[in-house]
């Protein structure tokens, strides 16, 4: 979808201080030396499950962008909240709790829960819904923290590791420091099964046994290489086909016309196979390394991301940010991005 008209204003992240190293984790027999080899995972945020919910996190980077965006609160027609995992609260609204605690008001709040590309998934609805209505502003925020004895963010999945944080993002009708330029998803239903696990349960935790997707998925494929090769390769096809056709509504771009990359924060061989090398994406031009001290945040990743490279990387007007997610599901989005300014 091309949009017109629409800009990011503001953006904000927020980290926990303290960190827990692989290192850490090796020693106490959470991880073992042969994963921390292999995905290059150095550390990750841990926040206080007493203080910081996800929600909690995503309300303080809303906090950040909002304020950065120029826009006052009776602008906003629309707070969405993406998360894949518990937000600090069974039965619970984390929406409209990161909307009393950023813009307040009465506008319509939504939740978007489609994994790790919840962010994205819910920058889109927002971009949409800014086009049809007079409201000026959107606030999008993802949070998402992993923590024992529901999962072992060590463990939870092969080839990444799961950290803590939140993100957030200024959706604008009327100016921004980057122009959205257009956006693009696609699901491929077929393989929802890959994370569902073989049996229901009747809540979260009901079983007392904490969450292994790594587990779901090796019980989905049943050791067919052949068949898990099959679903790679498709994999890698659809994240092709929704970044082309996001080039192609920004106005028949081609993928050397993007200046950087940012994508979730995933193991090396993630990163190299399932990203860089199908997209022909230059490692250096994207934020991987830094992601490799935090681990994966599950929804929040990209807008955390975004957030770093505009403070931190040599940008320059004109620039194209490719922002790129993947979620279970199974979905695929991205959205574009040209810089206007560089914000100070």
């Amino acid at each position: 979808m091309r949009w017109e008209n629409l800009y990011l204003a503001g953006l904000g992240a927020y980290l926990p201080q303290r960190e827990e190293t692989a290192e850490e984790a090796v020693a106490a027999g959470r991880y073992s030396p042969e994963a921390q080899s292999a995905n290059g995972i150095r550390a990750v945020r841990v926040s206080d499950p007493a203080v910081e919910s996800p929600a909690w996190m995503a309300a303080a980077a809303g906090r950040a962008a909002v304020e950065r965006s120029g826009h006052g609160p009776a602008d906003f027609g629309l707070v969405v909240h993406a998360g894949s995992g518990h937000q600090g609260q069974d039965l619970w609204t984390p929406a409209s709790f990161v909307q009393h605690e950023t813009v307040g008001g009465a506008a319509p709040t939504a939740e978007v829960r489609q994994g790790s590309v919840g962010g994205l998934v819910a920058l889109e609805l927002a971009a949409s819904w800014l086009a049809s209505r007079p409201e000026p502003a959107a606030l999008v925020t993802a949070g998402d923290s992993f923590h024992l004895p529901y999962v072992d963010r060590w463990i939870l999945d092969d080839q990444q590791v799961f950290g803590d944080g939140a993100g957030a993002v200024v959706l604008s009708r009327r100016a921004g420091f980057a122009r959205l330029l257009s956006t693009a998803s696609v699901a491929d239903s077929a393989l929802e099964a890959v994370y569902r696990g073989p049996s229901w349960t009747a809540a979260p935790f009901a079983d007392g046994l904490r969450v292994s997707l790594a587990d779901r998925r090796r019980a989905h494929f049943g050791g067919d290489e052949e068949r898990l090769r099959a679903a790679m390769a498709r994999m890698a096809d659809r994240l092709c086909g929704v970044v082309d056709r996001a080039l192609e509504d920004a106005g028949g771009l081609k993928r050397a016309d993007v200046d950087w990359v940012v994508h979730a924060n995933v193991g090396l061989p993630v990163a190299r196979w399932g990203l860089w090398e199908p997209l022909g994406v230059d490692p250096e031009r994207t934020v991987h390394d830094w992601g490799c001290g935090l681990g994966h945040m599950g929804a929040a990743d990209q807008f955390v991301n975004l957030d770093h490279l505009v403070r931190t990387a040599p940008l320059s007007v004109g620039d194209r940010v490719l922002v790129i997610g993947v979620g279970t599901g199974v979905v695929w989005s991205a959205a574009l991005l040209e810089l206007l300014d560089v914000p100070a």
